[in-house]
């Protein structure tokens, strides 16, 4: 799937899918193996707890060169990664 036929993507708006919640995948080669990720914003919790906004996340597939960006699911974080 090239860029321009990614519904979730386009570089000329660069920006995220709002709906598309999930964790970072290349659809075409169908594996997270070769993601490489371009930058993450972690979940932003209110004082009770809840989530008041989804973490996002952007990388490239270095197989195919595909690019995405969307939000994950809150309690998702890249290997690796922890705020200390």
């Amino acid at each position: 799937m090239t860029t321009a036929a990614n519904p979730r993507y386009t570089r000329h708006s660069m920006t995220a899918d709002a709906e598309y919640v999930g964790q970072p995948n290349c659809e075409k080669c169908g594996t997270d193996e070769f993601i490489y990720l371009e930058s993450f914003v972690p979940a932003k919790h209110r004082q009770d707890g809840t989530v008041r906004k989804l973490g996002e996340v952007a990388y490239t597939c270095t197989r195919c060169e595909d690019f995405s960006a969307h939000s994950v699911p809150a309690s998702w974080a890249p290997p690796g990664w922890y705020l200390g």
